[in-house]
């Protein structure tokens, strides 16, 4: 149906939201590489064909925006948005859509999602519940249904190699799902290309539903190794759907000596929690007592009240900073085993300035190549 060469100067492309152009290749699906692409003689050409290409491959157009496809003038690297006929794409879509001779929709239907995958078994029709991952005998509201056909299609396909819906039907033959249109009865993917893969015995000869799936799966892989093993793919791509980004941190503020220091006083101040204890308690009971027998036992007529209470003040203000300190250590003993994090970090072999080769031979190799001469320090130092 299509053909390369040197004369055709257009290529279909999809940029993504991210401003990734993704290519439609010779293998027939997307690339990002810069070679292998398909060309067509013409724009108009590729806006009629478009609408044949997203009912053959539905799986591979089925997240992908229509307003987001463009054509590339490969001369003037100039991209036009694509405008295929949208009655074209429709009716490509429902190659199907006169209804069946003395078919009823099963269903009332005002939502507009006529698609729904089925199954044909011997005691009659089964309709998908995505939900469940179960067939269901009656169609009702807990059917599965579509409004558009490509994402139908999409699933079904993905159906089929799904082992464990299939272990629930061991009898049935997972490529004989299909997708129908519950307003007219027409069945609408596979279409006949895909049926044509497999050969007229093979329901017939269908002995086990691993066979299924290593027919399917092996359909599958084909397609996508063929670009994969092809000589084109040589170069690594710098270009990507979703591009990892690094995060950026402030490494003057945050590294991992600050980090260790901060450990440390942490570490220290427990150290210190029995003292603090200790002083706590001395204030809570014996400075106290002080004070209050000093109330009891004193002759008011001659007590200096302000001089007291001044103190007083005083040695309260003392044993709130150590009340709040308290209350801290506490909760970090608490919550926090530093015992246990101070042998890790001991025993963690990345924290020692050394690195050991695991394997002999290659640990020579590098070890020549620093210019490290045998017995001069330890294999790998500094490293």
């Amino acid at each position: 149906m299509f053909k390369e060469g040197n004369l055709m100067t257009y290529e279909l492309v999809y940029r993504s939201s991210k401003g990734n152009n993704n290519y439609w290749s010779v293998n027939e699906r997307f690339t990002r590489k810069e070679t292998g692409h398909f060309q067509w003689s013409s724009a108009i050409e590729i806006n009629q064909i478009f609408p044949q290409l997203k009912a053959k491959y539905p799986t591979l157009f089925a997240k992908k925006k229509t307003e987001r496809f463009y054509y590339l003038d490969v001369k003037s690297s100039k991209l036009i948005k694509l405008s295929p006929d949208q009655e074209e794409i429709k009716a490509a879509l429902t190659p199907d859509g006169i209804p069946q001779d003395n078919y009823t929709c099963p269903l009332k239907i005002t939502d507009s999602k006529y698609y729904a995958i089925a199954i044909d078994a011997p005691d009659g029709r089964y309709y998908f519940n995505t939900s469940k991952g179960v067939f269901l005998k009656t169609v009702n509201d807990e059917v599965r249904r579509w409004r558009e056909f490509d994402k139908a299609a999409a699933t079904a396909n993905t159906i089929r190699v799904n082992k464990k819906i299939w272990n629930k039907y061991p009898d049935w033959n997972p490529l004989s799902n299909y997708v129908i249109n519950l307003k007219t009865g027409a069945i609408v993917w596979p279409n006949k290309e895909l049926n044509s893969f497999f050969p007229a015995s093979f329901e017939s000869n269908y002995g086990t539903t691993n066979s299924a799936f290593l027919l399917m799966m092996l359909e599958q892989l084909d397609t996508q190794l063929q670009e994969h093993f092809s000589s084109i793919n040589q170069q690594p791509m710098n270009t990507i759907e979703d591009p990892i980004e690094i995060p950026q941190i402030d490494f003057e503020r945050y590294n991992a000596k600050e980090t260790f220091i901060a450990l440390s006083y942490i570490v220290r101040v427990i150290a210190q929690k029995p003292l603090i204890d200790k002083a706590l308690k001395c204030y809570d009971k014996e400075l106290l007592q002080d004070y209050l027998h000093t109330i009891e036992l004193a002759d008011l007529s001659r007590f200096n009240a302000n001089e007291f209470t001044n103190q007083l003040q005083q040695t309260r203000l003392k044993r709130r900073k150590i009340k709040n300190l308290a209350l801290f250590l506490n909760i970090i003993a608490e919550n926090m085993n530093v015992e246990k994090i101070l042998k890790q970090l001991w025993q963690e072999p990345s924290l020692r300035n050394c690195y050991h080769y695991r394997h002999p031979e290659t640990g020579q190799r590098m070890l020549d190549i620093m210019n490290v001469k045998s017995g001069e320090g330890r294999a790998g130092e500094n490293y």
